[in-house]
């Protein structure tokens, strides 16, 4: 018998819907959405870093006081739906990273694509291994790849592809950033940066 979603799960549902559309919107209107991205994504990623063991699950904090819930858990299902709302969290950090080119950019965008990845063929060769769990680890998927291919957009083409997209109509900003790339040792590239950061707050 198929899970009802609870309201948690509806909650995750509208949220995730909520900052697609606003990384759409900032893509589409620059840098006028970067408060915007900044806190909705935050907020996502604060919870599935709390929920994802509910998310996944479908579960709601006191279904766990009933016995009969409690038995239908497994130690996969409590493990992967827990690392699984831990690396969401993080791959949306990333995320925020590769939008508002952070210091530390390319590394968490990597990270967390890796991260993603091996997660996926981990619960992959399990199902394949085990043949246990098939619906449980559906909830899974369509969210894998979803943040495998916002990552992979953030990370494959060159900066300077994604400058002129995520920048288009700051190119002081553009020879800043790509400036501090070459030489991010230098002061006065770390100094020109900072400044042309802080016209977007």
């Amino acid at each position: 018998m198929k899970q009802k979603d609870t309201l948690i799960n509806k909650f995750e549902k509208a949220g995730l819907i909520t900052v697609i559309v606003i990384w759409v919107l900032r893509v589409w209107f620059g840098p006028a959405f970067n408060y915007a991205l900044l806190l909705t994504t935050t907020l996502l990623a604060i919870y599935y870093l709390w929920f994802g063991f509910f998310i996944f699950n479908k579960l709601r904090p006191f279904d766990l006081v009933h016995q009969h819930k409690r038995q239908s858990l497994t130690p996969f299902k409590i493990v992967t739906s827990i690392l699984m709302g831990l690396i969401i969290s993080y791959c949306l950090i990333a995320i925020l990273f590769g939008f508002l080119f952070f210091p530390g950019m390319q590394t968490a965008i990597i990270f967390a694509f890796v991260v993603m990845v091996a997660f996926a063929g981990f619960i992959i060769a399990y199902q394949v291994i085990q043949k246990k769990h098939m619906a449980f680890c559906n909830r899974y998927y369509l969210r894998m790849v979803l943040f495998v291919v916002f990552l992979a957009l953030l990370w494959i083409p060159p900066l300077e592809v994604r400058l002129g997209v995520l920048f288009r109509d700051h190119p002081d900003f553009q020879e800043a950033y790509i400036e501090y790339s070459e030489n991010p040792e230098c002061e006065k590239a770390k100094e020109k940066l900072r400044q042309e950061r802080s016209r977007f707050r």
